[in-house]
């Protein structure tokens, strides 16, 4: 087992360090609810849920041929895990998947025999999912570690994510997501005229009053709308496109001659 740590626009793995990966352990999602209390009223009314923040455990163990170079190994270890700044971590035993976490305790080597030690160290995931290391626009292939089994791609399918049709099918292997809160980018390259792309899964509908040329690219950016580079949002119904866990079915009105749409985004899961 290996931790691979993605730091300052590093990559780096706690084998070079000597340490063994011992556990690496996301903690269960937490549960936050929201309630409301009414005089008169035994009990209280749930108004709503959210997921909390996610804790991940992990455990290594190091050997070094001296005790002096165990200790020299502290100083080392504290330069590595001291940042202020989020980190990226892979669990070699699932290469596609990764955690945006920060650091969130103090660690110190115990002492197992003069040469041999072990400690413990705690990350906080401000997010309540991790995100496959590849996205839609990458090939589904294991040649770059980017996939892997078990999450939730169907191998019997071929997966496209751009079209030139007006009908199309999008997959999302991962939980549902809505744009105004996970990352996702749709890109229609084309002529048109009063804009429309409908999942016909989810009732989302995005509508843009205008034209656009050929050349032109009509961009949903998470809750954004643009036309090339300038801020479209006044112009558009206001709404976002979301996707649901599985397949989506899309149809797009209002699009002249030949266009092109794809979906950039990446897979999120508990």
């Amino acid at each position: 087992m290996d931790l691979l740590i993605k730091k300052n626009e590093q990559t780096i793995y706690t084998s070079d360090y000597g340490l063994k990966l011992l556990k690496f352990r996301p903690q269960s999602v937490s549960h936050n609810h929201q309630l409301e209390s009414i005089d008169l009223y035994d009990g209280a009314i749930r108004t709503g849920s959210t997921f909390g923040s996610r804790e991940i455990q992990v455990s290594f163990s190091t050997e070094k041929s001296t005790h002096i170079l165990l200790e020299l190994l502290k100083s080392e270890l504290n330069a590595l895990f001291a940042t202020k700044e989020e980190v990226t971590l892979i669990d070699s035993r699932q290469p596609g998947k990764q955690w945006r976490a920060v650091v969130n305790s103090t660690f110190d080597i115990e002492y197992i025999n003069p040469r041999t030690g072990r400690f413990d160290l705690t990350f906080l995931s401000p997010s309540t999912y991790c995100q496959s290391v590849g996205s839609t626009l990458d090939d589904f292939t294991f040649a770059e570690d980017k996939w892997q089994a078990g999450m939730n791609i169907p191998a019997d399918e071929n997966l496209f994510y751009k079209h030139v049709t007006n009908r199309f099918k999008i997959y999302n292997a991962g939980v549902y997501l809505d744009p105004s809160k996970l990352p996702l980018r749709i890109i229609y390259t084309g002529a048109s005229n009063n804009l429309v792309i409908k999942n016909m899964t989810t009732g989302d509908v995005f509508a843009y009053y205008g034209t656009s040329d050929a050349g032109d690219q009509i961009i949903l950016d998470r809750i954004n709308h643009y036309k090339n580079s300038t801020n479209i949002f006044s112009y558009t119904n206001h709404k976002r496109i979301s996707l649901a866990t599985g397949w989506n079915d899309f149809e797009i009105y209002g699009a002249s001659n030949s266009f092109s749409i794809q979906f950039d985004f990446k897979f999120y899961y508990i």
